[in-house]
């Protein structure tokens, strides 16, 4: 939905500093929520009442486009 408003907002009006801001601070929210959200495990600040157990074995920490994981 934030998503939406900026970039109705972005094809709109002029481009500023502030609305770059803006639209990155978005992506990289979203980013965090998905990874978050795909974890089968707590992690850190990533804690899910579904799996409140940190696994043993860690999972993909890197994602890049198109859903491939990255292990390291």
């Amino acid at each position: 939905m934030l998503q939406q408003e900026i970039d109705e907002y972005y094809a709109h009006f002029r481009v500023s500093n502030n609305l770059l801001e803006l639209r990155n601070l978005v992506q990289v929210a979203e980013l965090i929520v998905r990874c978050a959200m795909m974890r089968k495990e707590s992690r850190g600040l990533h804690f899910t009442l579904d799996y409140p157990e940190l696994l043993t074995h860690s999972g993909p920490s890197i994602l890049s486009p198109g859903n491939h994981y990255i292990n390291r």
